[in-house]
Formats: C-alpha cells, structure tokens, sequence
C-alpha cells in the first residue's frame, strides 16, 4: 500500500511541484527581506507572506496529486489505465474545500500566535535569553548640534543605576563601560570585557521639549539583537520612560514579570530644567577633576533651587562636597570638617524625603570616615549595599574601611566584588594586584596589572605594580625598569622618581644614581656607596647638630653607625631618638622599624624591660602581618626578632626563609641586630648568596640601562 502511495506521487510529479513551490516562495521571501528596510515596511508584511505560503503547502499538494501545473495551466493527470478521465466529482471539490478553510483558520492562528509573541517581546513581557549579567553602554547622541552628550549619558546613567537597585541582574559599574565605549569597541567586544551576558545600547535626540530615545538589547556571546524599540515622550515623562524601559529589560532577560511600577524611584523631578541641570552635574561629576567637580557642584545647587524637593539633586551635591574635602585621593578644597558639615546637611535633606536611596548611605560613610567615625562608616557601606548590590564604589569605599580596621579577609572580598562590578576603575585594578602581590599569588598579580597598563597606558599605576611584584621576588632589576617606566609616563610624580633612586641605592649603582639626581637626600646614599666613612659621619654629625630635636635625622645617624661606624655610637642616637618619636611612627611595618632598632640599643645599654616591650610589639604585629600576606621582608623581620631573643636556630631559619623569597639587602652582613648569628657557616653562605645575587641584578639592571640612555 505504501509503495503504491509513492509510486503514484512519483507519477503525478507531486514532490517535483512542491519542490518548485518551496523554491519560488524562498524566492520571493528573500525578495521581500531584502526590500523591506528600504522600503520601511513592517516587519509584518514579512511574516504574512511566510504563514501565507505555509499555509498553501496542503493545497498545493491537493492540487498536484490531480493536476499537472505547467505553464499552459491545470491539466489532469492521466488514469494509470487507459480508461477516459471522469471529471472531479463533488467529494474531491469538497475535500478541496476543507483543506483551504482548514489551512487558512491554521495560518490566521499562526500569524496572530506570532505577532502576539513579538508584541510580548516587543513589550518586555516575554524572556528571550535568561541572563545573570548586563552593561547599559552610554547612548548616543543624535542631536544636529552633538551637544547633548550630557543628556544621552546621563539616561543611560540613570538607567544602569535604577537596573541595579531594583533586579536581581548584576549591572556593571556605568564608568566602566564608559571607559570600553570610548575604546570604540562594538556592544558585543564590551560585553565579553565585562563577561556580562547582554548589553544595552541606544540613542538620545531631544527636540524642544520632545525626546526620542531608540534602544537595543544586544547578545553579548553573539551579537544578536534580542529586542528593540522606539520611545517617543515630553522630556518630562523621562521617568516614567525609564521605568518603563527598566521594566522591559528585567523582564527580557530573567524569567520574572515585573510592572513597570515596581520601578519607580521616589524621586522624579518635579521641574524639567533641575532635571537638566542635574545631568549636567554628573556629567562634570564623572570627569573626576577639581574643575569639574567645582562646577558639578555649581549645577547641583542650580538644580536644587529649580526644584527644592528633588532628591537626587541633594545626592549628587553631598557627593561633589565630600569629592571636594582635602583628604587623601580628593580633590582638595574645602577643610574635611567643613566638607563633611555641607554634605551632612545635604544628606539629611535627602534622609527625609527618600531613606532608599543607596548612594546617599555610600556618601553618608565618607562623611563618617571624614568625621573619623569608623563604625558608622562601615554601616553605611553596608546599608547602601544592601539597597544597591550593584554600587561598586560603596564596595570600594567599604574595602578601604575595611583595611583600616585591619580586617583584611573581609577587605579582599569586598575589593573582588568592587573589581568585579567595575574592572577598569584603575584603583581596583591596582588594588586587587596590590593584594595579590601582598599574598605571594604573584602571578594573578602580575596579569592583573598587565591588564591595567593594557585598559590605561597613559597611567603609571600598572607599571609601578609591576615594579613592586619583582621587587618581593628580588628581581630588582626588573623592578628598576618598571619605575622608569612609570616614571616616563608621570614625569612630575616625584614619588616615582625617589621609588627609581632607591632600587639604584638598593643596587649600589652610585654613578647612576649621581647622573640621575642632585637631592641632596641622596649624598649619605652616595658616600656609603662609594665607602667614603668619615666624610658620611662628618656630613651626619652636622645635621644633627643642626636638627637636634628631629628623631629622623638622629635615627639615620645611628643608622649610618650601626652598619659601618661604631655601634655604641649608634646605641647613643637612637636612645636619644626615642622620646622624641611620635607613638604612631615607631612600630612601622612591615620593617617594624624603628621600634626593632630602639630595641636593640634599649638591649645593649642593658634596659631589658624597655627593649622587651618594643619586641613584643614587634612579634605581634609581625603576627598580623604574616595572616594577610608573605613577604620576605616578614621573614627578615622574624630573624632580627628572634636574634635579639637569644633564639639563633629560629633566627638562622627566618634568614635563610627571607634569602629564598627574594631578600637582596646588602648590608645584611652589617646588621648588628644579627650579629650573635653572623659567625655560623649557614649564616656566612646566606651572606655569600645575597652578595652574588645582587652583583648580578646589579649587572642586568646596568645593562638595561645601558639602552635606555
């Protein structure tokens, strides 16, 4: 029976005339998607012709098994006997019938099946790909005059912020992508640098009191367009159009429904123009200068004054006022007192109106921290972070909280989350491989700041990172190299150029280090160098004499005596040095120094209590130190520790630990501290060892050098 139904689709040519219908309805479908985006036509006309022609594959099919299409027309098949054909009686006519009717009420459920699909998309109410991760990019600005970049990336701003208080996505932190969008990289390039799974992109064009914004959600791992759309809104209902588009995204991309009320924020402005000037505020915000915070500030107050109740307004100047303070890494206007009185202020403007806003408890720990409030400043942290899981700079202001209370477990996740949400923030970068660098993970550390010199090659940061993990390995040739390198990118920044002076010190590289600098500074450096003893105390005795209350200067006297001059001379200074130490400088790590030296003298001149309670100080520091971190500078520390304790085989061991991480000081055989060890055989050959070591990174950094000049 089976064979016979094939033999006679054979014979009636039926799979060669639905071979010739597929071929000419894909034809004429290429024909339509090729014409359609420049004829503008609806995305509609594509999908009719489509559930048309489908639905026509059973009639077509009916039609062939009784009929030969030709050019000519219909023409029956011929009986397989030579019996005169009968015309088609009423049943086969019928059965015609049936099949186009059935077709058609299938293809019209098809086609609204379809469209209502697409307009769920279209909506935000359908999930087209679950996603953990997303980046908003900064929208384009289409504008004739291109001067409302403030507009386009303040609402893209706005929208990443309200995205990651209000889903459970993990948003990218907006300077980041900011950073990739100036690289000109594609949406798909960013969103697989920031291992996001989406990425929103966009334009802005405002026209009088008309916005437009047209947006798209792109597929990182492809970059497929997920969904689209236009909005078209007064400026004044911008609000409710981020809400709207926030509602639409989430929806898209996790499999929940959220209405577009669950965005609402609290805090619209009630005025067009603050609106305005607010964006125009974060966009001077974002530049991260003294000018352009002063400004930012200027136009948050305007926008305050336009409209007294709008929160974020008040946000945004408490920010820019604690950015203005002159403490560390700010930039440096107003006294940290009187910054932090302002923004204070401010905030409680905020608190009273809107007490969800995440930013304003991330503001609120920086005033605490300025008000050395250290407790309150780590709730903060914490409470912003509970609103907004997604605000990278309150686990970065949280992170440096965190390390201040010397609970660096905790600091080291905070710092993670913080790289994470934002990774080119260049002080997480340098941070994280900071961190790494202090836990010996010397190879994250060193890809860590190789991608910091890559995403920032106009910032010292990355090299000066790099200098610092081959100093730990006693690389120092190497570390050498890097801070030149830093210092060719920053030539102002002196600290790079006294961290390049030291390592040549280190070396003993006199002759460089006498073309390189005239400081002053450096000429005690340049006589123990060249073994010019007498006139090194000489110059010493004189600045003591000239400065006789500066502990520094009687402690670098000592110094100076304790490795190569008489060592109860040295004793004398620092005995002398001590009382007029600050409390807070003496225990410094991770040397511990210049409390292990006062200990040391405080022995010798035989005050055991004294010189007791400095080692114990000394030990426990030593203890906290080796918890969060390896260095062979712990291990040289836990040496002199135990030498002064009577303990030489623990001492022997601690040295001999410091030379294989990398201790490369050349005066090590000079210490005093470890005199009652220098004698030993083991002791000796570690000393060998350090002397060899450094002559050749000695000879590597002078040819290096050497291609330099």
């Amino acid at each position: 029976m089976l064979l016979r139904f094939f033999s006679e689709l054979r014979r009636r040519n039926v799979v060669k005339t639905l071979v010739a219908y597929l071929g000419l309805v894909w034809l004429i479908l290429q024909v339509i998607a090729t014409t359609s985006p420049y004829l503008n036509l609806s995305p509609r006309i594509g999908t009719f012709f489509t559930v048309v022609f489908l639905a026509g594959i059973p009639v077509v099919f009916y039609i062939a098994w009784y009929f030969d299409i030709t050019l000519h027309g219909l023409k029956r098949i011929p009986n397989l006997t030579d019996e005169p054909l009968k015309p088609l009686g009423p049943v086969r006519w019928t059965g015609l019938a049936i099949i186009f009717v059935g077709c058609t009420f299938l293809g019209i459920n098809l086609f609204e099946q379809i469209q209502s699909e697409r307009g769920r998309v279209q909506d935000g109410t359908q999930l087209v790909k679950k996603a953990q991760a997303m980046a908003v990019m900064p929208f384009r600005d289409l504008s004739p005059e291109q001067d409302q970049s403030y507009l386009a990336e303040g609402i893209a701003e706005e929208l990443s912020s309200l995205l990651g208080e209000k889903t459970g996505l993990q948003v990218s932190a907006f300077t980041s992508v900011l950073m990739l969008s100036r690289q000109q990289l594609s949406p798909m390039d960013i969103g697989r640098r920031l291992d996001v799974d989406a990425v929103l992109s966009g334009s802005v064009r405002a026209i009088g009191d008309r916005l437009k914004i047209r947006l798209e959600l792109i597929d990182s791992q492809n970059g497929q367009t997920l969904w689209s759309d236009t909005l078209q809104r007064k400026l004044a209902d911008v609000f409710s159009m981020e809400s709207e588009i926030g509602r639409s995204v989430t929806n898209l991309l996790q499999d929940n429904y959220f209405s577009a009320e669950h965005f609402n924020r609290g805090v619209s402005a009630a005025s067009t123009d603050a609106y305005v000037m607010y964006l125009k505020g974060r966009e001077q915000y974002r530049m991260q200068t003294t000018e352009s915070m002063k400004q930012a500030r200027k136009l948050f107050e305007q926008a305050v004054v336009l409209d007294p109740e709008y929160t974020q307004a008040y946000v945004g100047l408490a920010d820019t006022l604690v950015m203005l303070s002159k403490s560390q890494h700010r930039f440096g206007v107003l006294e940290p007192h009187i910054a932090a009185q302002l923004a204070e202020q401010n905030l409680t403007k905020v608190f009273v109106r809107d007490d969800s806003i995440a930013r304003a408890y991330a503001i609120q720990g920086k005033v605490f921290e300025l008000q050395q409030q250290p407790d309150q400043a780590l709730s903060s942290y914490n409470k912003a972070i509970s609103l907004n899981p997604n605000l990278a700079i309150a686990y970065m202001w949280r992170f440096s909280e965190l390390q201040r209370q010397n609970r660096y477990e905790d600091a080291l996740e905070s710092l993670k989350k913080a790289t994470q949400l934002d990774p080119l923030s260049i002080a997480n970068q340098f941070n994280l491989g900071f961190e790494y660098t202090r836990k010996g993970q010397y190879q994250h550390a060193q890809a860590q700041f190789e991608q910091l010199i890559k995403d920032f090659p106009e910032s010292p940061m990355g090299y000066k990172g790099l200098a610092s993990v081959a100093y730990c390995q006693g690389h120092l040739a190497e570390s050498l190299m890097q801070w030149q390198k830093a210092q060719s990118v920053s030539p102002d920044d002196s600290n790079l150029k006294y961290q390049f002076l030291d390592v040549l010190v280190q070396l003993k590289l006199g002759d460089e280090l006498k073309k390189r600098t005239d400081d002053e500074a450096y000429t005690p450096s340049l006589l123990l160098i060249n073994g010019q003893y007498e006139q090194l105390f000489k110059l010493m005795d004189f600045q003591v004499a000239a400065n006789p209350d500066d502990p520094w200067i009687l402690f670098e006297a000592a110094w100076y005596q304790m490795l190569v001059g008489d060592e109860q001379v040295a004793g004398q200074l620092l005995i002398r040095a001590y009382p007029l130490m600050n409390s807070a400088d003496i225990y410094g790590m991770p040397y511990c120094s210049p409390a292990i030296e006062f200990a040391w003298a405080f022995k010798g001149s035989g005050q055991m209590e004294q010189a007791d309670q400095l080692i114990q100080r000394c030990e426990s520091g030593l203890a906290s130190a080796r918890k969060i971190g390896i260095n062979n500078i712990y291990d040289y520390l836990g040496a002199r520790i135990a030498a002064l304790k009577n303990q030489p085989d623990e001492a022997v061991k601690s040295l001999a630990e410091a030379v294989n991480k990398g201790w490369m000081e050349w005066w090590t055989p000079h210490d005093p501290l470890l005199a009652s060890i220098q004698s030993q055989a083991q002791v000796m050959a570690l000393n060998q060892q350090i002397t060899e070591n450094l002559e050749q990174q000695s000879q590597k950094a002078q040819q290096l050098l050497s291609k330099t000049n």
